[in-house]
């Protein structure tokens, strides 16, 4: 009986979070591998949330053509001030910042977290592998 109330709850939530995703545009999203790492909606930086994104997409042009993309390759470190870089080998890739975590309604290193799986999850997808004959 406890697992037929356990479905729909799951189902009630993974609802909930599509919606909330489905709720910002692309401008606002950093999609790898069709799936979706960040919502940067925030300006930081200097960058309007669109800049980032298009600064975001500019860094992920090189990141995929020559950095290691293994998951051990995708990390976070301390920037200025409360702020996390998530690298993707020796470059970065974004930053999480404080505006981010409060439009989140959550704290900077868990939304680094949070943004570290998923680029540690799409990344490695995003390039293509050699076809090796045979």
């Amino acid at each position: 009986m406890k697992r037929l109330t356990l479905i729909p709850i799951g189902v009630a939530a993974l609802l909930a979070l599509s919606t909330f995703a489905g709720a910002f545009t692309m401008s606002e999203k950093v999609v790898v591998a069709n799936q979706l790492i960040a919502i940067a909606r925030v300006p930081a930086g200097g960058f309007t949330a669109d800049q980032r994104i298009d600064k975001v997409n500019d860094r992920l042009l090189y990141i995929l053509g020559y950095e290691p993309l293994a998951p051990r390759d995708i990390y976070a470190v301390r920037a200025p001030g409360d702020t996390m870089a998530i690298m993707v080998g020796n470059r970065l890739l974004l930053t999480v910042t404080s505006a981010d975590a409060k439009a989140n309604d959550t704290t900077v290193p868990r939304l680094t977290r949070v943004w570290l799986q998923n680029a540690r999850e799409a990344l490695p997808q995003a390039r293509p592998t050699p076809a090796i004959p045979g």
